[in-house]
C-alpha cells in the first residue's frame, strides 16, 4: 500500500488514513484550525503530510474554505509607469498577508475591463483592487458580486458604493497652475488624453481652469493618433500668441512624445513657453531638467489600497470612504 502511495500523488483521504483520523480533521489542519484539535493528533497529520510528501491542492482547498487567497489588481494600461507601480505596491502588502495578487490589463478598453471583471467572478478571486477606464461604471455593476470586498483606485467616483484611493488631482493641478501664474504665464496649452471619459483628467483640468481661465486643449486618442499632425497643431498654438505660455500635460506620456521635440525645435525656454504636467517617472527631468512636475505616489496608492482591501476581508472599519494621497510639485 505504501508503495503504492509514492507512485502517485497523496491525497488527503491518504492522510487521513496514515494520521488514523477523518478527512474533516486533516481539512481543518490544513486551514489552521485547532481550536477543537489535541497537540497529538496535529502532530499526527503532520508526521503524515511529510512522510507522503503531500501538497494540498488549492482547487480543493477553495472548495473547502470558499477562498482562493486570489486578489485581482485590474489596472487601464500596463504601458503606464502609474499601473505597474501601482501593482507592485499593491502586491507587496498582500503577499506580505498571505494572498496573491493577480495583474489584469484592461488596455484603456471599456469591453475587455468588462469581461475581465467576468473572469474574476467565475474564478472566485477573493477580493478586486480596480483602476476603471471610465467615470461611469455602470456597465460593470452586475459583473461585480455584491459582497466582493472591492477597491477603486486613482478614480473619482461620484456615485460609489465602494471605498477609493486617489491623488488631489485638482488640488495639485491647481497649485502648480498658480505657481506659473505668479510667473507671469497668463495662458495655457493642455496636452491630454480625451479629458471627460476619466475623473482623473477631468479634475486636473479644472483645477488648471480656476487659476487660468485663457487654456486651449489638445486631446489625443490614447490607441491611434497622428504623431507629426498633433505636433504641427501645437507648433500653431504657440505661434498664434505672444502670451506667456505654459505647456500644461495631464499625461506624462504626452510629456515624453511631445516635449524633445519641442526643444530640439528651441521652443522650450522657460521664459515665454514653459512646461509641465504629471510625471512619476524621472524620465521628463532628465529630458527637460529645469523645469518642474507634479509627481504621484502609484507604489503607496497600491499599498493603501491592498490595506483597505484587507480590512474589508477581515470584516475591520475603514475609517474613510476616501483616501487622499497627495501628490507633490517638484
Amino acid at each position: 500500500m505504501d508503495n503504492e502511495r509514492r507512485k502517485r500523488k497523496a491525497n488527503m483521504k491518504d492522510v487521513a488514513q496514515l494520521a488514523g483520523v477523518s478527512i474533516t480533521t486533516v481539512s481543518r489542519f490544513l486551514n489552521g484550525n485547532f481550536k477543537k484539535m489535541s497537540s497529538e493528533t496535529a502532530d499526527k497529520i503532520k508526521n503524515a503530510i511529510e512522510k507522503l510528501n503531500y501538497i494540498p491542492n488549492a482547487a480543493a482547498r477553495q472548495m473547502v474554505t470558499n477562498s482562493s487567497n486570489l486578489i485581482a489588481v485590474i489596472v487601464s494600461n500596463i504601458d503606464d509607469y502609474f499601473s505597474t507601480e501601482l501593482f507592485k505596491g499593491a502586491s507587496s502588502i498582500l503577499e506580505a498577508n498571505g494572498y496573491m495578487a493577480v495583474l489584469f490589463d484592461s488596455n484603456t478598453n471599456p469591453d475587455r475591463e468588462r469581461e475581465i471583471i467576468k473572469t474574476t467572478s467565475t474564478y472566485n478571486f477573493d477580493g478586486l483592487i480596480f483602476q476603471p477606464n471610465l467615470n461611469d461604471v455602470s456597465h460593470i455593476f452586475t459583473e461585480i458580486a455584491v459582497d466582493t470586498p472591492t477597491v477603486i483606485v486613482d478614480r473619482n467616483l461620484d456615485t460609489s458604493m465602494w471605498p477609493q484611493v486617489l491623488t488631489d488631482n485638482f488640488a495639485s493641478a491647481q497649485k502648480a497652475t498658480q505657481i506659473f501664474k505668479n510667473e507671469g504665464y497668463s495662458r495655457v496649452i493642455i496636452l491630454s488624453s480625451p479629458v471627460d471619459s476619466t475623473s482623473t483628467r477631468r479634475d486636473r483640468f479644472l483645477g488648471i481652469k480656476s487659476v487660468i481661465s485663457n487654456v486651449e486643449i489638445i486631446e489625443i486618442p490614447d490607441d491611434s493618433y497622428n504623431k507629426k499632425k498633433v505636433y504641427q497643431h501645437l507648433k500653431n498654438l504657440l505661434a498664434d500668441s505672444t502670451d506667456r505660455t505654459l505647456i500644461f500635460s495631464l499625461k506624462e506620456r504626452w510629456l515624453l512624445e511631445f516635449v524633445p521635440m519641442l526643444i530640439f525645435d528651441g521652443l522650450i525656454d522657460n521664459d515665454r513657453i514653459a512646461i509641465t504636467g504629471f510625471a512619476d517617472t524621472n524620465t521628463a527631468r532628465a529630458i527637460s531638467p529645469n523645469s518642474k512636475f507634479i509627481t504621484q505616489s502609484p507604489f503607496l496608492m497600491g499599498s493603501v489600497s491592498a490595506e483597505m482591501l484587507l480590512k474589508q476581508l477581515h470584516n475591520e472599519p475603514i475609517e474613510t470612504q476616501k483616501f487622499v494621497v497627495p501628490a507633490k510639485f517638484l
